[in-house]
């Protein structure tokens, strides 16, 4: 029976360890007692008599209260305030005695307790168990919290303090404890993490100054494998680097910043500020787009290691994006060795394409010049604020910088000038790529009726919808006419797709041919010139065209989402909506159509007279079959869609943003569509206000452009910088064509001023 028992606390031993996570040791586990002395007297941790550490002596109470404030790097702490330590809750410690003040602050800090009498017997000796609840109490466990005295040695062992196997089961107190056995276990403590920082115990005496780093590592309590490197360098602006580390660093022999290929060519610079992993510069103003080698040499660690030289790289600090109200480059988006993409702050148009505004300079040297006939300019399909800037001849190096310098005379789609008539430059750093020639990527029957181009560059919109520019043929080469092109206006390849609509259906998996006779790319350098591809008609189907929703604004006005962008001129087609009244014979319909893609491409918004719904009643909204997306194609059916009529009043239209965008122009935008009528582009209808040495001056804009249903630009003579305005509008009609005399007090006017933009 006894050898069963035996063998079941193996069993339940082995099942044990398996649960215990595996302990890390910075220091060697094979040490000899003799280096366990040495480097607990090297920490002033343990001390002997004249070399001698009488390791076979036993250890009393009181030596085990001091060697727990040195475990802890406190005793300097301690003795400096050992009037205030040294009065304890015991009645035996006398608190003029040696180690009264070191029981008084363990007890303090709850490492220690006395006895069930009230008293701690400072002169006994203390016991194994004893001790190993004094060093638990250095690493941060409290006794009936983390640990019970009958478990005590099995959380010795969990914790790592001791590692003979035995002290799992071992129940029994050892009182012949000496001052030996008390040197392997602070030993072993020191390598172990303390359950509050989660850091070993050594970091204590490092905290307090007691141990440098350099010297743990000499005594072989961390091992710093880590090698030094620059983790990552930082560009904050034109004048602020950051240089990071895989590490903390102590000293820094030398920094040097110079361009990369010649070296003669210094970056001037100084350390701000040098903390923990990183070292932070302000140098002179970063060329943009120029790229500089960083050497940085003997770089010494928190453990004393250097590392001769590291080397990084970065480039100049380059704008890569300018927010501005005023007409700016935006950024610079190399494409190719021969192409980049400039965008801009506002809207561009066809003005934009004049190559005389255009020049590009490489080291101060003009690399291309419009006025040489070394450019194309052209308005980019997908994007209103982009053009695409190619090179006639030559390529731009791949690395290389360069810089984009355009007129003050070149005009947004808002009539101001660039940068106020001022001109403005962008540097940008040429890519590599040769120019893919244009060419069609695929041909896919999209629909029974319908054939899908796909080209990997935009097309010149209007070679692009020229019906005449393509020619259909079946197996047979017998022709198919051709119903209409579209470009593709939405997704992420708009302009880059051509929908071809065909006069009759294709026959399901039969071969078909399309042929371009003649077709350009955007910038009309690149042409195909009759090429005929093949094509297999496995079509498949398509979701028909339908309505989406139907959102009640107010009494007058409803906004109608379909699934699909659609035909501008169906769409705006008055009498393709009708609504009835519900289990009723009221029939309403709209005086007015609003469909604008700038505003949202899948919404109609229809407008009625105020008494045309009665509040809350249901009504059918039906929508013409005759009604096409974009593409040509038909709904097929008449659209019906259920709502409920709003009880919301309609609001008056209000000034929803007002911003000067030169300093002759500022922008409008308003919260309700508004009709093109005369009396919203009328100069009259606005007011500019402002005072003048006393003097109050009114003026009336020059004229009024219309960009879009909720947009104006007004236009003036001048604008003055940090002067108040007072911008007042009369009247402003709806879309529906109700006119809104602007009375009340704050929504006839808005107040602005207009402040210097950053360069």
């Amino acid at each position: 029976m006894k050898k069963g028992r035996n063998i079941l606390v193996v069993i339940l031993i082995l099942s044990f360890l398996v649960c215990i996570a595996p302990i890390s040791y910075a220091l060697p586990k094979s040490a000899t007692q003799q280096d366990k002395v040495q480097l607990l007297s090297e920490l002033k941790v343990f001390t002997g008599y004249n070399g001698d550490y009488r390791l076979n002596d036993k250890l009393s109470r009181s030596e085990a209260a001091a060697l727990a404030v040195r475990m802890l790097g406190k005793e300097m702490y301690v003795l400096t305030n050992a009037a205030e330590y040294s009065k304890t809750p015991f009645p035996d410690v006398d608190a003029s005695l040696w180690y009264a003040p070191y029981v008084g602050y363990c007890t303090k800090e709850g490492i220690l307790s006395g006895n069930t009498d009230g008293k701690y017997n400072p002169n006994d000796f203390i016991t194994e168990k004893a001790f190993l609840k004094i060093i638990l109490g250095v690493l941060g466990y409290e006794i009936n919290k983390d640990y019970t005295w009958v478990n005590l040695y099995k959380k010795a062992f969990e914790a790592g303090l001791v590692t003979e196997i035995s002290y799992i089961v071992k129940e029994d107190d050892n009182a012949n404890f000496t001052r030996g056995d008390a040197v392997n276990i602070m030993y072993n403590a020191l390598a172990l993490n303390s359950k509050n920082t989660r850091k070993a115990l050594f970091y204590k005496l490092i905290d307090e100054g007691l141990l440098t780093p350099a010297k743990a590592a000499e005594l072989g309590l961390i091992e710093d494998e880590k090698i030094t490197e620059i983790e990552e360098l930082l560009v904050f602006d034109q004048n602020n680097i950051t240089i990071v580390f895989n590490e903390d660093i102590k000293a820094i022999d030398k920094i040097k910043i110079y361009q990369v290929n010649n070296e003669s060519k210094e970056l001037a610079f100084g350390i701000e500020k040098m903390q923990g992993n990183y070292v932070m510069l302000k140098t002179e103003k970063q060329t943009p787009g120029m790229e500089y080698t960083v050497e940085v040499h003997k770089v010494k660690d928190l453990y004393e290691n250097v590392q001769e030289a590291l080397y990084t790289a970065f480039i100049g600090f380059m704008q890569q994006t300018v927010e501005s109200d005023f007409f700016r480059i935006q950024k610079i988006e190399p494409v190719n060795e021969k192409t980049i993409k400039l965008f801009f702050t506002h809207p561009v148009n066809i003005n934009s394409e004049n190559p005389l505004y255009y020049t590009i300079s490489d080291d101060n040297n003009t690399f291309a010049s419009g006025d040489k006939d070394q450019l194309v300019i052209k308005t980019v399909t997908s994007e209103d604020h982009c053009v695409l800037l190619s090179l006639k001849s030559g390529t731009f190096t791949e690395g290389e910088q360069y810089r984009v310098e355009i007129s003050g005379n070149m005009t947004s789609a808002y009539s101001v000038r660039l940068n106020d008539g001022e001109g403005d430059e962008m540097a940008f750093t040429a890519v590599a790529g040769a120019v893919d020639g244009f060419k069609v990527l695929e041909v896919i029957p999209y629909e029974n009726d319908t054939i899908l181009l796909s080209f990997n560059k935009e097309v010149n919109p209007f070679l692009a919808q020229q019906i005449f520019n393509y020619y259909v043929t079946d197996k047979d080469l017998k022709p198919i006419a051709i119903e209409s092109a579209t470009v593709e206006g939405q997704g992420l390849r708009i302009g880059e797709v051509v929908y071809l609509k065909l006069e009759k259906k294709l026959q399901k998996n039969e071969k078909y041919y399309v042929t371009i006779n003649n077709l350009n790319d955007v910038t009309k350098q690149e042409y195909i010139t009759e090429r005929t591809y093949s094509f297999i008609a496995d079509y498949g189907s398509v979701d028909s065209l339908d309505i989406v929703d139907i959102t009640p604004i107010d009494k007058q006005t409803i906004d109608v989402y379909f699934s699909n962008m659609l035909d501008p001129i169906t769409a705006g087609n008055i009498n393709y909506y009708t609504i009835s009244l519900r289990n009723g014979s009221a029939t309403v319909y709209p005086k007015g159509v609003l469909y604008d893609t700038n505003i949202h491409p899948y919404k109609v918004t229809l407008f009625f007279n105020n008494n045309d719904f009665e509040v809350k009643r249901e009504y059918d909204l039906k929508v013409s079959f005759e009604m096409k997306d974009y593409l040509g194609n038909k709904a097929g059916t008449t659209l019906k869609e259920r709502f409920n009529a709003s009880d919301v009043e309609k609001a008056n239209p209000n000034i929803e943003e007002l911003k000067p965008i030169s300093t002759n122009a500022v922008k409008l935008v308003f919260d309700k569509p508004l009709s093109f009528t005369q009396t919203n582009y009328l100069p009259g209808n606005y007011t500019l206000e402002y005072n003048y040495q006393g003097i109050n001056i009114k003026k009336a804009p020059l004229s009024v452009l219309y960009i879009n249903a909720k947009t104006i630009i007004l236009l003036f003579d001048e604008l003055e910088y940090d002067t108040p305005y007072i911008l007042r509008v009369n009247t402003i009609v709806d879309f529906s064509g109700t006119a809104y005399k602007v009375t009340g007090e704050g929504t006839n006017y808005k107040e602005f001023k207009l402040e210097k933009q950053e360069p």
